[in-house]
């Protein structure tokens, strides 16, 4: 199987820095390209090998380097992750498609956990469209709105949903996809790396064929052209590096006003098949049981710690302030290890024979207000009283607040219906009264739907701020059951620690053990207390690896070799 692509992202017209993100990852070889870095010659071209390959593009979302920050820990994080699981004695035997759900929930993990311990950046988070061509099958994973597409025979298909309110509204039916581009709720997703403590990764499969091709995309490309549009682009174009470069062109003279990422990568060779009719289906795979929910990255390891040797530790660097989950960096990936299990690559076809088309675009600046940068990330269940409101010819649009009736105007015709001009006139007062009422009424109606409004708004913010207390609380009790992890396998790995000592700091470790099992068992609502017992035991812990140091440090002189590489806890 042979693959030819290019890849490129671009700030737009408005924005001042770029929260995009891209991700091109040789699994077979560890090359790997994401923006930022110049574009390496062997992955443009190149024979798929065993372990496959991956594409994905990343949009950050949280305001100033935050979104920055969140797609690139996005890309970095899936792409270690997928080296570190197949290189592993134990999850290389994971199924691929559970290895790339597991490798997208980590990078969650990590970037919330970034969210909750960074100030700076609270509220971060990043969609993350993935594509991993394995075995002669794609599997798509989806977080978010950012889109990839399958160009199959001179058509073109949106493999991927679109985790969004609109999106929702579209498959319920109160809206077209047409009034989802206007729609006011339009730039709300319901999905996004970090935003939760859990994920749910959308996966689904299809068969790759001769000469298939993807592109991947986030909405600032989407948001600015149709399908059609996208085809047509790449079926004109001399190569992927100029479709790329003409679909962000055409995106920015419509207004540019989000950033935008685009990767366009086709396959062909002999191993696959060639495609047969027009249906393209792919089938949704639901989250094993087997998949494991934890990953303890030392059970199996058979390799050393991954280290970049271009760089800072790359371990360190991850896993600082991340949940007992993301584990330590495991797994070095070196040719010994994964090395490439393909012969020297020849170079693969590059130009593509899709259909050219004759049809000019409009290079106009009519889809400005279409699909803009993301603002927030919510659940469903924060708009249900909004969603009841919708108005019945299915625009989307609130209803107003007050209700508009017309009885009063039905009632007086009524009233002065068949009576002659001397009645009509005395019942004048009864008509205004009866107008007076209706309008009393309605005002009174009115009232009352604003007072249920306000009271679901405010019970939304209380659940909301209830699971917020739920994620700080869990975020410090995993943080320090990770330190206590920590002391314990250092304090293991020193033999030289006399057995009173080692008995001492051991009970410690326990006590504080036992003071976090006391601290979960407290309601988040207290929240205020929760922290301030988590700060005495970090404290603790805190001494106790002060203690440990300095014991060593008498004995040995430095501290054992065996210890973690994982930097201490900072709350």
């Amino acid at each position: 199987m042979n693959v030819a692509l290019y890849a490129q992202t671009d700030v737009g017209m408005v924005r001042s820095g770029n929260e995009d993100n891209f991700l091109i990852l040789d699994l077979s070889t560890g090359t790997s390209w994401s923006a930022g870095e110049e574009e390496p010659p062997e992955l443009l071209t190149f024979q798929q090998g065993y372990y496959g390959s991956l594409l994905a593009v990343s949009d950050g979302m949280g305001g100033a380097l935050a979104g920055e920050v969140a797609s690139r820990l996005a890309v970095e994080t899936v792409r270690d992750r997928m080296l570190q699981l197949q290189a592993h004695q134990n999850y290389g035997k994971v199924p691929f498609q559970e290895r790339l759900r597991l490798a997208i929930e980590e990078a969650n993990l990590l970037i919330h956990s970034d969210g909750m311990a960074n100030p700076a950046h609270k509220g971060l988070g990043a969609t993350f469209t993935g594509v991993a061509v394995h075995s002669g099958h794609a599997y798509f994973a989806q977080v978010g709105d950012s889109r990839a597409y399958l160009i199959r025979k001179g058509k073109i298909a949106r493999i991927t949903k679109d985790q969004s309110l609109v999106q929702q509204l579209i498959d319920a039916g109160q809206i077209t996809e047409e009034e989802a581009e206007t729609h006011s709720y339009r730039n709300v997703i319901l999905q996004a790396l970090g935003a939760h403590i859990n994920v749910n990764v959308e996966v689904n499969t299809l068969p790759v064929c001769h000469l298939d091709t993807l592109v991947l995309c986030s909405d600032g490309l989407s948001g600015k052209m149709h399908a059609e549009e996208i085809l047509q682009i790449v079926q004109e174009s001399a190569d992927f590096k100029t479709a790329c470069q003409n679909l962000i062109t055409l995106a920015n003279q419509r207004g540019g006003e989000d950033n935008i990422t685009v990767v366009i990568a086709q396959f062909s060779g002999s191993a696959l098949e060639q495609p047969e009719g027009d249906a393209i289906e792919p089938q949704g795979i639901a989250r094993s049981p087997d998949t494991p929910t934890e990953l303890n990255w030392s059970a199996g390891a058979t390799t050393d710690q991954l280290t970049d040797p271009t760089g800072p530790d790359l371990a360190g660097e991850a896993v600082a302030g991340s949940p007992a989950r993301t584990g330590a960096l495991t797994g070095e990936l070196n040719a010994k290890k994964t090395g490439p299990l393909v012969a020297p690559i020849p170079p693969p076809p590059t130009t593509s024979p899709l259909p050219s088309r004759t049809t000019p675009l409009k290079s106009t600046n009519d889809m400005t207000d279409r699909v803009g940068p993301i603002t927030a990330v919510f659940e469903i269940g924060d708009f249900e009283e909004e969603l009841k409101t919708t108005s019945a010819d299915g625009t989307g649009d609130l209803l107003p607040h007050a209700p508009q009736t017309n009885h009063s105007g039905r009632m007086a015709a009524t009233a002065s219906h068949g009576q002659g001009e001397q009645k009509s006139f005395s019942f004048l007062p009864v008509i205004l009264t009866i107008i007076a009422l209706a309008g009393i009424g309605g005002a009174a109606f009115w009232y009352f739907n604003q007072q249920q409004r306000s009271t679901a708004e405010a019970e939304a913010v209380k659940q909301h701020k209830r699971l917020e207390r739920e994620t700080q609380k869990q975020s410090l009790l995993t943080s320090l059951h990770d330190e206590i992890t920590k002391l314990k396998n250092d304090l293991a790995a020193a033999p030289k620690v006399g057995t009173e000592k080692r008995e001492k700091l051991g009970q410690k470790l326990n006590r504080a053990q036992a003071t976090l099992i006391d601290i979960a068992q407290l309601s988040p609502e207290r929240i205020d207390e929760i922290e301030q017992r988590c700060e005495d035991v970090a404290k603790e812990l805190k001494q106790i690896k002060k203690d440990l140091e300095e014991d060593l440090k008498t004995q040995q002189g430095t501290l054992p070799a065996q210890s973690t590489s994982r930097e201490p806890v900072k709350l």
